[in-house]
């Protein structure tokens, strides 16, 4: 296990208490976040359960994987991201390495495959910080292909200053300007329930539920233990869904929330 380099340290934690605003803030985070936890990508955005998160910043240098986040992860990537979902858990404060709280088949959902795959990151450390009811800030670090996954050390660390990054944030950032042109975009549980309006094929609040899971990745076991309801009942629904949907596939699960978008 390599030695994690700490250098600035002290320098850093000096700027997070004397700087006030976001702007002034930004290049610090960049700088000690990105060289101390080797991240190709630094981002800070503010989730909220009524719409589309805000992205208060985004160093990602990649041309292409910028266009990707900017194009795909307010429209629908948010409502698949992991972190996304768990800052509305029960817990205040969260911090995490991507594969623990991922579903257990994330790599194998076409989300990662639509998504997650495209953006040529293999590893991401994320911390989420509770904003009252509705809102959380986020903190995500990730690294791309050919910079390996983050080692232990990594983690442990982003543990203990990840909570002083997002309370000194939570300080400097007030909540933003609802925009006249802005609408609330429907939770991903909502998409699936009113895909089909409220016909014979409309599907039922649990329905949506597991469909919901599925198309994030999670097993017919791991959906069952998320709904306290045993895995043949998740592949009972599974089929009604499929079913009223009429598809017989994640893909086309995923294409059709895709497809229900395309409007908004």
């Amino acid at each position: 296990m390599g030695v994690l380099d700490k250098t600035g340290e002290y320098e850093f934690l000096n700027d997070l208490v004397r700087l006030d605003t976001l702007d002034a803030l930004k290049r610090p985070l960049e700088d000690y976040l990105g060289r101390t936890f080797r991240s190709q990508t630094i981002t800070i955005i503010r989730y909220s359960r009524e719409g589309p998160p805000v992205t208060l910043q985004a160093y990602i240098p990649d041309t292409a994987l910028s266009r990707l986040f900017a194009a795909e992860y307010h429209r629908i990537g948010y409502m698949l991201d992991p972190f996304c979902i768990m800052a509305f858990g029960p817990d205040e404060f969260t911090a995490h390495q991507l594969r623990e709280i991922a579903p257990d088949r994330f790599e194998t959902s076409e989300y990662h495959a639509h998504y997650y795959a495209r953006t040529g990151l293999i590893d991401e450390l994320g911390a989420t910080l509770r904003l009252g009811a509705d809102a959380a800030l986020h903190l995500s670090l990730g690294r791309t292909r050919g910079n390996g996954r983050f080692r232990a050390n990594e983690v442990k660390y982003f543990r203990q200053v990840s909570p002083i990054v997002l309370n000194r944030l939570r300080a400097v950032t007030h909540p933003p300007r609802r925009m006249p042109e802005l609408h609330s975009a429907p939770d991903l549980i909502d998409r699936y329930q009113t895909i089909f309006g409220n016909g014979a094929n409309a599907l039922s609040r649990r329905e949506a539920e597991i469909a919901a899971l599925i198309v994030q990745g999670h097993s017919s076991r791991a959906a069952g233990l998320c709904l306290g309801i045993s895995d043949q009942t998740v592949k009972v629904h599974r089929r009604n869904i499929y079913k009223k949907l009429r598809i017989s596939s994640q893909n086309e699960l995923f294409s059709l929330l895709v497809e229900s978008m395309k409007g908004d």
